[in-house]
């Protein structure tokens, strides 16, 4: 799953999402749980209109249960997405309350960890913020072969790269891609990735 590139302000992935509330529902979903799976729950929601942020906060408890029960996790993942809901319907939304200056209080909720913040930040509210993963650390490390910790990465391309949102929404989607295509974290398939050129670390696995 990943943004369709396309009008920087879109809220469209390639995975079947169409909304800034749709990409919140799916962040709480997709944790340890296929992807094909998330779209088919989310499909669902769209079908009884369920697919809102004020409305998830609505239902109870155990509706919101049965309505997501095929992902992994499906209870803990309702409680936490029914909290979720209700925090930003109490703070006016999703478009008032994913800001960069609610980051803390977002970090706050259970649930949510860096890379899901900043994801959310980015993508559900077209916030100039660069989210940190496992993916960027290991590309980016492998390219400019120096180790980096997940913030260090981000941090680099915070300070690098322009401060454009589709930049970075298609820098994010790239990196994605390449990690998940070429940059294992064992026996990655240097040979084959587009950044070999660049890379100035070819085939350690250590970094």
């Amino acid at each position: 799953m990943g943004w369709i590139v396309s009008d920087p302000y879109s809220f469209e992935w390639w995975g079947g999402l169409k909304s800034a509330d749709e990409i919140a529902i799916s962040a709480f979903l997709v944790q340890m749980t296929k992807w094909e799976t998330v779209a088919k729950v989310i499909e669902n929601l769209r079908r009884k209109g369920l697919n809102y942020i004020d409305k998830i906060a609505e239902l109870p408890l155990p509706v919101l249960e049965d309505q997501i029960r095929s992902v992994n996790f499906y209870k803990t993942k309702a409680r936490r997405l029914k909290n979720f809901s209700e925090i930003v319907s109490k703070n006016g939304g999703l478009k008032k309350f994913l800001t960069v200056e609610n980051r803390d209080k977002i970090l706050e909720i259970e649930g949510i960890g860096e890379e899901t913040a900043d994801s959310l930040l980015l993508f559900a509210n077209n916030q100039l913020v660069f989210p940190q993963s496992e993916y960027l650390r290991r590309v980016l490390s492998r390219v400019l072969n120096k180790k980096m910790s997940k913030k260090e990465a981000k941090d680099y391309v915070e300070d690098n790269l322009k401060k454009d949102l589709f930049l970075y929404k298609l820098f994010h989607a790239g990196i994605v891609s390449i990690g998940k295509a070429f940059c294992y974290l064992n026996k990655p398939k240097c040979d084959k990735c587009i950044l070999k050129p660049l890379c100035r670390n070819k085939y350690n696995e250590t970094l």
